[in-house]
């Protein structure tokens, strides 16, 4: 492992896509030393060629990098932050790969972690030389609205106004929160890593639609709107029974998740009698096409790491997801895959031997702290 002193100025960015590039410039503007890693050697070439990324939109101007490269462990070397802005199907190789450079004072940032992100790259690491109790924290989405129209350019539509993070374990939030609030005030704190991943809510908008509107989405001649043409009456009240799964599971372990029609009234303000038509009258959804093919992360990241983890968790605790499991069952079909197997399980997660009923407190105190309570020592006499 890599020396135990960081630079607390200092800020490694793991992946170079619209949000990477959005936390480069971002970070660069509040001050901070920022080091860029992408494993495509021609996005890196293309910040290097542009002497940086220009920034238009919430936030304009040109930002030189420190550091560009393909490197994965020069560019955490030092670094306090490590903010992984990836889709979250990369997290467990990601962590593979910096798990042997890491030190003790690192804090690793998921954005976001999807669901069960932070357990899962936490047992990813202490299982590859990395060091016993890594500090991971999960966003439960993206700070940024961005997308990068080439490398060394990116356009920021929006910052979110409140974001809420989480540590694994919880007993990390105030350290965790005191460096992230450096970078941007909206971050906040989830009580657990269990609120940031059970508020996966693009799990539950992102894949069931697409699936649904297969014959569409695959026609070269139909040009469609993910959400206000794909969400039929029928797909919105099939979006509901997928919510109640998700907002059932989350129960079952004492999290109080955020039902789809609030989430869109407290997001965008959006009203409706029902969630076909709080769809229809949210207006950042208007011109939002659909993916003209099932081969986007709408499907290889949502659902191995959002629905597939809450599938395997409601089935551990007892709680039954059939609307999500056909979702699952329909991806793994037409995408010729199972990402059961290639998925968050239990066991990728660290959490296949520990009593179930225990999670929130695993969650809160990790498993040392847990071990010692009272309640686990119990379960372990039975």
């Amino acid at each position: 492992m890599l020396d135990q002193l960081v630079d607390e100025n200092s800020i490694s960015i793991l992946g170079a896509g619209g949000g990477g590039h959005a936390f480069a410039v971002f970070a660069k503007s509040k001050g901070f030393k920022v080091k860029l890693w992408n494993r495509t050697k021609s996005v890196i070439d293309g910040i290097k060629k542009n002497s940086g990324i220009t920034a238009t939109g919430s936030l304009e101007g040109h930002f030189q990098i420190d550091l560009a490269t393909t490197s994965i462990k020069d560019v955490i070397n030092e670094s306090q932050l490590l903010m992984i802005v990836t889709t979250a199907d990369a997290h467990k190789e990601i962590a593979e790969k910096i798990a042997p450079y890491l030190n003790q004072n690192q804090i690793i940032v998921l954005n976001p972690g999807r669901t069960g992100g932070a357990l899962e790259v936490s047992n990813v690491i202490t299982t590859n030389e990395g060091p016993n109790k890594p500090r991971v924290v999960e966003a439960q989405s993206m700070l940024f609205v961005s997308r990068c129209e080439a490398p060394g350019n990116v356009i920021i539509s929006g910052i979110k106004k409140k974001l809420p993070v989480s540590a694994f374990p919880a007993t990390l939030n105030d350290e965790a929160l005191l460096v992230l609030k450096d970078l941007h005030h909206s971050f906040c704190e989830a009580d657990t890593v269990l609120n940031t991943s059970f508020d996966n809510i693009g799990s539950i908008f992102h894949p069931a639609p697409l699936l649904l509107n297969v014959a569409r989405c695959e026609n070269p001649q139909i040009a469609y709107r993910h959400y206000i043409d794909g969400v039929s009456p029928s797909v919105a009240f099939f979006l509901e029974e997928m919510d109640k799964e998700r907002i059932n599971v989350a129960k079952a372990f004492s999290v109080n998740a955020t039902p789809l029609k609030k989430w869109l009234n407290l997001a965008y303000g959006s009203k409706g009698k029902n969630l076909y038509e709080l769809i229809q009258n949210t207006k950042e959804y208007q011109n939002l096409n659909a993916p003209s093919s099932l081969n986007v992360r709408y499907i290889f990241e949502e659902v191995p790491t959002g629905l597939v983890p809450i599938s395997n968790l409601g089935e551990a605790i007892g709680v039954s997801t059939p609307n999500i499991n056909t979702i699952i069952n329909l991806a793994n079909s037409l995408m010729k895959t199972d990402y059961r197997v290639s998925g968050r399980t239990l066991e990728s997660m660290g959490i296949d031997k520990i009593p179930i009923h225990l999670l929130p407190v695993y969650a809160k105190y990790g498993r040392e702290d847990l071990i010692e309570t009272h309640d686990f020592l119990e379960v372990l006499e039975e």
